[in-house]
């Protein structure tokens, strides 16, 4: 191999392991059931979250954009939809949300790879901060297609981080019509990827994610047959052969590789709640037990944790959360919470868990 190439490939692995190791471990997906209503589901995973809540922002709420100095005078903007969704910190700035049109925006961390757009003093009143996208999409688009050509009248500039982390991240967005599309800003460029997939995690950037596919070409749902070699048989040692392979760490390219897998080869549901159970389910295999992804720091050793995961029923407009605490689910109608919102509101979502208990209902064996 040329050295140059191998310089190259040198460069790629060093960016790679330094984004992985600074990477929040977010993994989305999107499954559709076959009437084709979209269901969707993410986790976000810290190692430290102050008291995540459920953000309700009806219509009619005015915006304001940060600039690169921390000033709130970028861009301007009355909220034509409303939207629900999850906040981590105080300012009323989601990280994750679904709007009355059904529109869906998750924003995931993009460690070693993010690159907004040049600030232009000129287009100040058309600039928002990279921590305000999902805000700015979910107020003002009904589709991806809506949000495609929205991106051309905004700049995302990076601004001062508003939590005690900084903020590289990239958006995906899905609509109720199945459409997703991925956005990505890298070395001041805009980049919008169609992602028919439905999957997202994390760094590298989403095109690579899909080219890495490529070694994964034999992973099958269907076991593999016995080996019959010259007197000798070799047998799987039981059901999953055909996954044999799959990567099961958690770094972002392993999560891409087994959630494509995991929602390609999930058979298909009917009806809404058997589309939001699978989104339930396949999301469970994203959990990070809170001690199995740890980075040591000056301050001591910081372990990753999946806060809380979220699904999004683009059919009946309901957005269902739990937490790393309550592993029960919970549930907000989108709708009934804008329509008793005037202005901002808030739902806690750390709760004690409430297990129900069934043992009076047991009754004689037949």
């Amino acid at each position: 191999m040329a050295p140059r190439i191998l310089l190259g490939l040198a460069l790629v692995a060093a960016v790679t392991v330094g984004a992985v190791m600074q990477s929040q471990a977010c993994t989305s997906l999107r499954v559709k059931s076959t009437e084709g209503h979209v269901f969707y589901a993410r986790t976000m995973e810290f190692s430290t979250s102050d008291q995540p809540q459920v953000a309700v922002m009806p219509k009619g709420t005015v915006m304001r954009g940060t600039l690169p100095d921390g000033r709130q005078e970028g861009a301007t903007w009355t909220s034509k939809y409303g939207f629900v969704g999850m906040r981590d910190y105080g300012p009323p700035l989601v990280s994750d949300g679904m709007n009355e049109k059904g529109l869906i925006v998750g924003m995931l961390f993009f460690s070693g790879y993010a690159g907004y757009q040049p600030y232009d003093p000129a287009f100040s009143t058309k600039t928002i901060a990279n921590f305000e996208v999902a805000n700015w999409l979910l107020s003002n688009f009904a589709t991806a297609d809506e949000v495609r050509e929205g991106l051309k009248n905004i700049r995302v500039c990076e601004a001062p981080s508003i939590v005690p982390i900084s903020l590289p991240m990239h958006y995906v967005v899905h609509d109720a019509g199945g459409n997703c599309i991925v956005i990505e800003y890298m070395e001041g460029r805009l980049n919008v990827y169609d992602n028919p997939l439905g999957v997202m995690t994390n760094s590298p950037p989403f095109d690579w994610m899909v080219i890495n596919l490529s070694n994964y070409v034999n992973l099958s749902a269907n076991g593999v047959p016995k080996l019959d070699l010259k007197g000798f048989s070799i047998y799987p040692t039981g059901q999953g052969s055909g996954m044999l392979g799959l990567p099961g760490d958690y770094t972002p390219p392993s999560r891409f590789v087994r959630f494509v897998a995991l929602t390609q080869t999930a058979l298909p549901v009917s009806g809404p709640d058997a589309g939001v159970n699978l989104a339930m389910t396949l999301i469970d295999n994203a959990d990070i037990p809170k001690g199995a992804v740890r980075q040591k720091t000056p301050e001591g050793d910081k372990y990753d944790m999946t806060i809380w995961s979220v699904v999004g029923d683009t059919e009946r407009l309901r957005y269902y959360f739990r937490t790393y605490y309550n592993k029960n689910w919970s549930m907000v109608d989108v709708l009934k919470a804008l329509s008793n919102a005037s202005g901002p509101k808030v739902i806690p979502i750390m709760t004690q868990p409430d297990y129900k208990d069934v043992t009076d209902s047991a009754k004689p064996a037949p």
